[in-house]
């Protein structure tokens, strides 16, 4: 098989893992935010820590994905590689595209819903995080299929080096 050897930028690779280490994180620390949601907008307190932490870090996973897309307009990306159907690679364009949409989208619900107190944001974000999960299987499952089954030398392209 084909070697993909071209690779995103040191500062590319960076964003991508802060994101996927900030979504994580709030991924992990989610338990609970409902409740501390509801009683923040009765009290216009947050003495929850967990909380505190969720909030912040969904600012900076907003953050970083602002900077990341700033950074891949200015710097591009490698180019894909063949696919071994048409429909792998509109599927690979269409998972990318959602992503990229779903990770701006979840932090600004989230935002809406604690800092405007809109409900039906915050019904948004729950969705959002799970579409997210789902795309996150999608991609982490087409980069182990390129990995070990097609042998291309893909996973490289977004290693730390």
């Amino acid at each position: 098989m084909m070697k993909i050897s071209e690779s995103y930028s040191g500062l590319q690779k960076l964003l991508h893992w802060a994101v996927v280490l900030t979504f994580a994180f709030n991924y992990v620390v989610s338990d609970g935010m409902g409740k501390a949601l509801r009683a923040f907008n009765e009290t216009g307190v947050n003495d929850s820590t967990t909380a505190k932490l969720h909030v912040i870090v969904g600012i900076a996973t907003l953050v970083l994905m602002v900077i990341r897309i700033i950074v891949r307009l200015i710097q591009g990306a490698p180019e894909m590689p063949p696919a071994p159907h048409p429909m792998m690679e509109k599927a690979a364009h269409l998972v990318h595209f959602g992503l990229y949409a779903a990770m701006l989208l979840t932090p600004m619900a989230g935002g809406a819903a604690w800092f405007l107190g809109i409900h039906i944001a915050g019904d948004a974000h729950e969705v959002l995080v799970n579409l997210t999960i789902l795309l996150i299987v999608a991609h982490v499952a087409a980069a182990l299929y390129h990995q070990f089954i097609l042998k291309d030398g893909l996973l490289k392209r977004m290693s730390p080096h």
